[in-house]
């Protein structure tokens, strides 16, 4: 520990000199408050639990407000994480996967947890699934790198994503969208904001997206496609100056193919064998991939929260809760056409979590020297889990007879969580402060139930299946402290260097071959955020090391019967340590520039792996979409056309090569890459209305985001390729 602190702190004095420069020149260069509304604005965001502003607030983040997600057209989490610095994203079957300096969690069973805590106007939940259709009408993103686990709790050992929707508000208004792109896309938003009184505000809002699949999968309709609606209604009440109550409710249709994967042929190694270690050609660069027809996707999402508030005058409280609904029947092909006999092998799932949040906060006023909150929180997931794998002999489509290879039938599968935790900073000085923080959980997982399986090479070598049943009734437990201190300097007026070390960790859980431990992580954090130029640029630097214990790490093995499975195990150690410097500059008023770059160094440093029964060491491999290098860049200019602003906008995200598995098997890699966009919107003078055209992916980049290997087969899936439209927005 010794060692590593010291190296942390070595490494820091480095960045400390980059820090200490910038706080100087901001001395010299402070303006008066009055001059703040000049320049870049400023936004308000609730990452600690309380309204603050983002340049002072000391934690790594980043944060798009209305106007930049109008500004560069996000509507997906594909859209984001190009945008978003140090957010990575990935899929695994119809599953989200999101990262965050190359930390994330590849198990996306009913007891995996993400590693990236998410949550939607506060209201946290374990599934990624349909997210894309909540991403609409929104008041701002708020993407926070790092661990949060006092504040956030368990599963936030990369970071979280926290998006906030919009409000009712006390203006009577609106507006409505449509777009119309390539892949026959066709997708519709609109809002109304109604104030009915005083006391009582209303705001509807929808979204449609339609779109045809990326992927050319004839026999089969196209995969990858998108079809949901979505529908949102908000109610803001406040009774008395003090109270106000904000519920939501929404819902969401999800349908069509859905995510589709690319099952191809290992390579073959000198002697004739199967080489999965090689990635082996990809035909038409995964555009293009023949599938039997008859998968679907289908899902319904109810989703209610409410948040109410009350001003106690010495402290406020608030009460934080929500119910999230959501039923998933699926049906995707598993073989590979080049496979004659595994072809009609598909994955049958069927799904329904429903999850319950309840957190109870107290918090002191943002004035005088000492300000604190304390808090409890609950969260209890209750999902009904049966996933079959299939086949249908001799169809040429996934219809009709079928024959069963494994089923895992689990009605009962339970996640609870309980916290209490607290957190308080004061000021020794006017411009030094000293934060503390601690948390308490405890959780436990159970599930009931039983598997059936059959063993497949028997059964594709003469047709007879012979089925071995197991029952299931699987329990975890576990009690852990997560603690945060913490050092804030505001060095000049804008300018705020801070120094914290925080701890986390991810729940434990099991598999149906083997239980394991949570996962723990110390995180130590030295940065700055700073404005110059008259409030009109702003630089943040961070600097991070941290040390895992136990992460977990999942990989796919087959089975004595030949079926697969997800096996999760604890790797020993791992380090990663980083630097990132994110800039935006409004050069003129017409002008303006961001830019990110990151740099880090993550690996395991003690991880014995069980590959086809033998210990192989992975010390030195590095964490799946952990790239040493990742970059943004981003560059907008306004043309005054007399009767209206034509802004154009180019943006690129640029990363090193990286891996989609622990082992890091060329099979499995992604090699260095750019994604680029162009934006041109038009804006005429006092009319309500706005144009814009954009083309995303200009290098029609496949980029992948998954690699799954087996002794039979590689699985790819990948994320969108050139996309191009145009959207009209009117404004009423």
């Amino acid at each position: 520990m010794h060692h590593r602190v010291s190296a942390f702190l070595s490494s820091s004095c480095v960045l400390a000199g980059l820090l200490y420069g910038p706080a100087a020149f901001a001395q010299v260069q402070a303006e008066p408050a009055a001059s703040d509304s000049a320049g870049l604005g400023e936004i308000v965001v609730t990452a600690q639990k309380r309204p603050s502003l983002a340049q002072k607030t000391p934690i790594a983040m980043s944060v798009l407000d209305e106007e930049a997600i109008q500004r560069n057209g996000i509507s997906t989490v594909e859209n984001l994480a190009g945008l978003a610095p140090g957010l990575a994203f990935s899929q695994s079957g119809a599953q989200t996967i999101l990262t965050i300096r190359g930390v994330s969690s590849r198990d996306s069973t009913e007891i995996g947890d993400p590693a990236v805590a998410l949550s939607i106007d506060g209201v946290y939940f374990q599934r990624a699934l349909g997210l894309n259709a909540t991403i609409f009408d929104l008041e701002r993103i708020e993407v926070l790198r790092g661990p949060q686990g006092t504040l956030l709790g368990r599963n936030a050992t990369g970071g979280a994503l926290n998006i906030i929707t919009a409000k009712p508000t006390d203006e009577l208004g609106g507006y409505v969208m449509g777009e119309v792109g390539n892949y026959q896309t066709y997708n519709t938003a609109g809002a109304i904001n109604l104030p009915v009184n005083d006391r009582l505000k209303l705001r509807a809002a929808f979204q449609t997206r339609d779109r045809d699949g990326f992927r050319n999968n004839a026999p089969a309709r196209d995969g990858d496609d998108e079809h949901s609606k979505s529908a949102r209604l908000s109610a803001l009440l406040t009774p008395t100056e003090r109270l106000s109550v904000l519920l939501t409710a929404e819902y969401t249709r999800l349908s069509g193919i859905g995510p589709v994967r690319y099952s191809v042929a290992p390579a073959l190694n000198a002697s004739g064998g199967a080489d999965i270690t090689q990635k082996p050609a990809i035909n038409d660069d995964g555009e293009t991939f023949p599938l039997t027809p008859g998968g679907y996707f289908h899902g319904n999402l109810y989703f209610m929260r409410w948040n109410v508030s009350y001003d106690l005058g010495f402290a406020d409280l608030t009460y934080l809760g929500g119910y999230r609904d959501l039923k998933v029947e699926r049906l995707a092909q598993q073989g590979g056409v080049y496979d004659t006999v595994r072809r009609n092998q598909a994955f049958d799932q069927r799904e329904h979590p429903g999850t319950v949040n309840h957190e109870l906060h107290l918090s002191s006023p943002q004035d005088g020297p000492l300000k604190w909150q304390i808090g409890t929180f609950y969260f209890r997931e209750e999902n009904d889990v049966s996933t079959k794998t299939v086949n249908y002999p001799g169809a040429v489509a996934l219809t009709g007879p079928r024959d069963l290879l494994s089923e895992y039938t689990y009605p009962e599968v339970l996640s609870v969580s309980r916290a209490v935790f607290g957190q308080a900073g004061y000021k020794l000085t006017d411009t030094l402060e000293v934060e503390g923080g601690l948390r308490y959980s405890s959780d436990k997982k159970s599930r009931v139930g039983y598997n059936v399986v059959t063993n497949v090479p028997t059964y594709y070598a003469t047709g007879a299946t012979s089925y071995t049943r197991t029952a299931q009734d699987s329990r975890y437990s576990k009690g852990i402290t997560t603690w945060h201190v913490g050092l804030n300097w505001q060095a000049a007026p804008r300018t705020l260097v801070y120094a914290k070390v925080d701890t986390g960790f991810k729940d434990g859980g099991f598999t149906d071959l083997a239980a394991y431990g949570p996962e723990r992580i110390t995180a130590y954090e030295i940065g700055t955020k700073s404005r110059f130029l008259g409030n009109s640029l702003q630089l943040n630097l961070s600097a991070y090391w941290y040390d895992y214990t136990d992460q977990q790490v999942s990989q796919i093995v087959l089975d004595g019967s030949g079926n697969s499975s997800v096996l999760v195990v604890n790797a020993g150690k791992a380090r990663y340590k980083g630097i990132e410097a994110d800039l935006n500059w409004l050069a003129t008023p017409d002008d303006r520039l961001d830019a990110y770059v990151a740099y880090s160094d993550a690996q395991y440093t003690d991880f014995v792996a069980a590959l086809n029964g033998t210990n192989v060491n992975m010390a030195g491999n590095r964490p799946p979409q952990a790239p040493v290098w990742s970059a943004n860049f981003g560059y907008s200019h306004d043309f005054d056309l007399g009767a209206g602003t034509l802004r154009l906008r180019a943006q690129t995200h640029l990363e090193s090569r990286s891996y989609l598995a622990f082992t890091n098997r060329p099979s499995e890699r992604q090699g260095a890459y750019s994604r680029s966009d162009i934006i041109l919107s038009y804006e005429p003078q006092g009319q309500g209305w706005s144009l814009e055209a954009y083309v995303r992916n200009l290098e029609n980049e496949n980029v992948l985001t998954l690699a799954s290997a087996t002794a039979t087969a590689i699985g790819y899936q990948f994320s969108a390729p050139r996309t191009f439209g145009a959207r009209a927005r009117i404004n009423f």
